[in-house]
């Protein structure tokens, strides 16, 4: 039995953390379904919601990537990601019972929360990946994991 929790202790952290952060990341705007809005490339552009905003040419520096994943962007099509948003005053000083009665300004809950060690991969993702960088062949191969026709054309 001893042998076993050792195990479970010691392998799971290598099992989390073995893999590469920025590939987490990647997992993570997948996951989150980002790339639907703001498309695999993260130049976002016209989407089923509007015209998403570019991740790579955002102005936004950590902290604000990092509120706009947690709390979205009430009014818009920006969903919410974390699931403490809006049960206490930490998303721009609002709760959901402040938009009760205004349904086109409520904020959207996003299909898939993520908890806050994938928000912090999400953002590091973005910051080291996609933020003030043009899209690459290598970045396109990475995305898609193998050789694409989308990748050819870089």
């Amino acid at each position: 039995m001893k042998y076993i929790l050792f195990f479970l202790i010691i392998l799971t952290p290598i099992n989390m953390y073995g893999q590469n952060k920025s590939d987490y990341g990647l997992k993570m705007f997948k996951n989150a379904n980002c790339n639907s809005c703001h498309q695999w490339h993260g130049n976002g552009g016209g989407s089923y919601g509007g015209a998403a905003a570019s991740i790579r040419d955002t102005g936004l520096d950590k902290e604000g990537l990092k509120k706009i994943v947690e709390c979205g962007r009430p009014g818009t099509n920006m969903p919410y990601f974390s699931k403490k948003a809006y049960k206490d005053d930490r998303c721009y000083g609002l709760k959901l019972i402040d938009f009760e009665g205004e349904d086109e300004n409520r904020p959207l809950p996003a299909r898939k929360m993520l908890n806050d060690r994938q928000i912090k991969a999400l953002i590091n993702f973005i910051m080291d990946d996609l933020k003030g960088k043009p899209v690459s062949k290598d970045y396109c191969l990475k995305y898609f994991g193998k050789p694409t026709r989308v990748c050819e054309e870089l």
